[in-house]
């Protein structure tokens, strides 16, 4: 029995712990599934800002390549835009010029026709009052009364010839008048050409000037967008300088191995000519020497021929053998004396790029344009800026040309290709002309290989598009490594 009491005694000492046990694992459970949740929630929530992140990242990227495009194009429309504005204002200043010559024309024509008018106004009158005079004094019976009314024959001669000579004089007025009548026609002609001309000069320069404030103010809008994005407009200039160092440069490369290429085959060709010149001489030498040595060996012959003749005709046959033996000692020596200038002759350079150098720099001012079709000059050559871009400077070191769709690339000049090679996506070619080189790039395709002749205006390429779809040929013009501005060369 008390055995059982203290059993009971313990049970209830020990349920009380094992009731705090339960609940502090109860309590455990719950907390750790509350820190799970929380911790899930907080990777999704770190997903989906990374996610919003990426989203943002592309978005800022996507519109910064298309702030970069926009630049570029507006840049390069900018370019385009400024050299037409050049254009026109200079075509609106060479129509000012044509119409002020014409206003000199005009007041010219205009005092002409006044002259001209009281000249025939003065003649008529003067034509008029002599037909009066003529019909009221002059019938054919009065005429033939004073003719025949004269003292003698002498005087009725002389009557005779004033008769003829005043009817002379008066068809002679009368074709004066006509004259007179035809120049007024003709000069009035000229003077109502000379206003149809100022007219259309007129109506030309108000065409130009209305495109013109089109042409301005499309262009200060992107002028305006460029500068309020100078930093972007900036870097697209330092990358088109860079990219047209890197072009340069590499033409200059090129240049330098074909001025090197040039000089070796030149000294080949020195040391060629050289070797043949001492050839020849030794054979012209040796020739000499055998056509000397043979004419006085003659000349002995006919010498001792003549002391020994006895008969005349012995005599005038050894005198025909010693002029025939002196005549040809006299050529060989003649040709040993002329030997040096012989052999500076063949030494000379007959070399035909040097002529082809003389016919190129005689065509200076008049070569063709290097592009086919119409085109619009959109970028000159040497240091330039665009009126109203900041801080935007350019250094050309050729010249831009603007072509229609299809334009291709040609030859300025006879020629051989020296190089072709590809500069990211377009080719560039360049042709020698004796010391001379020309240089064409911005080419989609080429129709020419290295080595090969090409003739004047020889189509080379097409010309490719650029990123702005525009057609533009890049030209450039060199003697040697120096380089010159080609807008002096073409016409």
């Amino acid at each position: 029995m008390r055995r059982y009491i203290l059993l009971f005694i313990f049970a209830s000492l020990m349920l009380p712990s094992i009731g705090q046990t339960g609940k502090k694992t109860t309590r455990t459970v719950r907390k750790s599934k509350t820190t799970a949740i929380k911790k899930t929630g907080s990777i999704n929530q770190l997903r989906t800002e990374r996610k919003n992140m990426q989203t943002k990242i592309k978005s800022s990227k996507r519109q910064s390549e298309s702030l970069n495009r926009m630049i570029k194009q507006n840049l390069d429309s900018v370019f385009i835009l400024d050299r037409q504005i050049t254009e026109v204002q200079q075509d609106v200043m060479k129509h000012q010029a044509e119409i002020k010559v014409l206003d000199g024309r005009i007041v010219a024509l205009q005092e002409q026709m006044e002259k001209l008018q009281n000249e025939l106004n003065d003649k008529k009158s003067k034509y008029a009052n002599a037909l009066k005079y003529v019909r009221k004094h002059h019938s054919i019976q009065e005429k033939m009364m004073f003719i025949f009314s004269a003292e003698n024959l002498s005087q009725m001669l002389r009557r005779l010839r004033y008769m003829r000579e005043y009817s002379a004089f008066q068809k002679a007025q009368g074709q004066i008048i006509l004259d007179k009548q035809r120049e007024i026609k003709n000069t009035r002609n000229e003077l109502l050409d000379a206003k149809s001309k100022k007219a259309y000069n007129l109506a030309e320069i108000q065409k130009k000037q209305q495109a013109l404030v089109g042409i301005k103010s499309n262009c200060q809008v992107k002028i305006d967008y460029l500068n309020k994005n100078l930093k972007q407009v900036e870097a697209q200039i330092a990358e088109y300088q860079k990219r047209d160092k890197e072009l340069n440069d590499q033409i200059d490369r090129l240049v330098q191995m074909e001025i090197e290429a040039a000089r070796k085959r030149a000294e080949a060709e020195r040391k060629r000519k050289e070797a043949e010149a001492k050839r020849r001489a030794e054979e012209l030498r040796k020739e000499n020497e055998r056509r000397l040595k043979l004419a006085k060996e003659n000349e002995r012959r006919a010498r001792e021929a003549k002391k020994s003749a006895k008969s005349s005709e012995e005599k005038e046959k050894a005198e025909r053998m010693m002029e025939k033996a002196k005549s040809e000692l006299d050529a060989a020596e003649k040709s040993r004396r002329e030997e040096k200038n012989v052999i500076e002759a063949w030494k000379s350079d007959s070399r035909s790029d040097s002529k082809l150098s003389t016919n190129f720099v005689n065509n200076k001012g008049r070569l063709p344009m290097p592009i086919t079709g119409s085109y619009t000059v959109v970028g000159h050559y040497g240091r330039y800026t665009v009126k109203g871009l900041k801080n935007v400077q350019l250094d050309n070191k050729g010249m831009d040309i603007k072509g229609r769709d299809g334009a291709c690339a040609r030859a300025v000049f006879d020629g051989e290709v020296s190089s072709v090679f590809q500069y990211g996506p377009s080719y560039i070619v360049m042709v020698r002309h004796g010391s001379y080189i020309s240089v064409y790039s911005g080419l989609s395709s080429v129709s020419v290989t290295k080595g090969m002749k090409v003739r004047t205006r020889q189509t080379l390429g097409n010309v490719g598009e650029d990123a702005s779809g525009n057609r533009i040929l890049h030209f450039q013009l060199r003697k040697e490594s120096t380089r010159l501005n080609p807008e002096q060369w073409v016409r």
